[in-house]
């Protein structure tokens, strides 16, 4: 099967919508608190239309160095986008992507996949970025030139977009100091009312019995949802059954995640302090209706959040909400200390 090489284009921007606040991009977020490089100076990714984008100087005195930039990955870069060029000029617009340019775009996952495969500590900063500039700029323009794509060509450079967005976020993470007291985590949404706890529960919509790896918050269409604490977020975007959702790495390998928003409004590798909106409440994915679904996760295991988090603002215990069947009337109360309501 193959799919319109623009909806390529709809699903880049899918994190593109208006900020509650003001964003920085990577760039900005990582040249703002450095020194120019001494090895890289004034280096930068060529666009198609031949300006050049700024690529992030050296971390500042004090923090975990920036690895040497790869000449390998650089050189494989500036071969894939040349040969994408001259196989665009030889193509009419709107004819299918020759099986030439097919290639070109999967010796360059294989190169992603090794350079990836390394540790954040090895990885260069500038060689992230570089990356993720020049795999942009050549998809649009693609887009632009092609009918269509091979479904899962696209999927895979997609993913590889995905991951050096996530190398990013951790190599940000490696300049962040990390806080000696333990993290305080804050409700994502107020007022905090519970509709769905953490454990074994009946799915609504499947009908089978599963996990639930998080808490149900109830929620307003379009209420702003907060990041429960500082961190980089790590994803912002669809992820299937869970829909349009955010992800933030904090310290001590502890994630946070933020389920079936409207409306993402961060981006992969930006840095949210306790309180900055993360997005907006929504039911996408597999939802039967407007809520939040906020998980814990503490080296890589989903954790109660009622164990993490305390009051809500106004220094009272979260309340809860029992769904029952139609035709019966919803029970409040609290949880039972010592137990876990099903």
């Amino acid at each position: 099967m193959r799919r319109p090489a623009a909806l390529m284009l709809l699903i880049l921007s899918a994190c593109a919508v208006p900020r509650a606040r003001q964003k920085m991009s990577f760039d900005e977020l990582y040249s703002q608190e450095t020194a120019p490089s001494q090895v890289d100076a004034g280096a930068g990714a060529v666009s198609p239309g031949g300006t050049s984008t700024r690529m992030p100087q050296a971390r500042r005195k004090g923090s975990v160095e920036d690895a040497p930039v790869s000449q390998e990955l650089r050189d494989s870069l500036a071969t894939f986008a040349t040969q994408a060029r001259a196989t665009r000029s030889q193509m009419q617009r709107g004819s299918p992507m020759p099986d030439a340019q097919v290639i070109n775009w999967r010796e360059m996952n294989a190169t992603l996949d090794a350079f990836l495969s390394q540790s954040a500590r090895k990885t260069s900063s500038l060689d992230v970025v570089r990356a993720r500039v020049t795999l942009e700029a050549e998809l649009e323009e693609d887009a632009r030139t092609y009918g269509d794509m091979p479904a899962d060509l696209a999927d895979a450079v997609l993913a590889r977009m995905d991951q050096l967005a996530v190398r990013m976020a951790e190599l940000r993470l490696l300049q962040l100091k990390p806080s000696k007291k333990p993290i305080r985590f804050s409700w994502p949404v107020d007022p905090v009312v519970i509709t769905s706890v953490f454990g074994s529960r009946v799915h609504p919509i499947t009908g089978r019995e599963r996990d639930h790896l998080g808490l149900d918050l109830a929620a307003k269409r379009g209420q702003l949802v907060s990041a429960a604490a500082k961190g980089v977020v790590v994803r912002a975007g669809w992820n299937g059954s869970h829909g349009n959702q955010v992800i933030i790495q904090h310290d001590g390998n502890v994630t946070t995640r933020y389920s079936h928003l409207s409306r993402v409004l961060v981006t992969p590798g930006e840095v949210l302090e306790e309180g900055d909106v993360v997005g907006a409440a929504g039911k996408t994915g597999l939802a039967t209706g407007v809520h939040l679904h906020f998980e814990l996760w503490r080296e890589g295991e989903p954790v109660d959040p009622l164990d993490e988090l305390g009051p809500t603002e106004s220094g009272e215990e979260p309340s809860f909400v029992q769904r029952e069947p139609a035709g019966v009337s919803k029970s409040e109360g609290r949880r039972p200390v010592g137990r876990r309501p099903l």
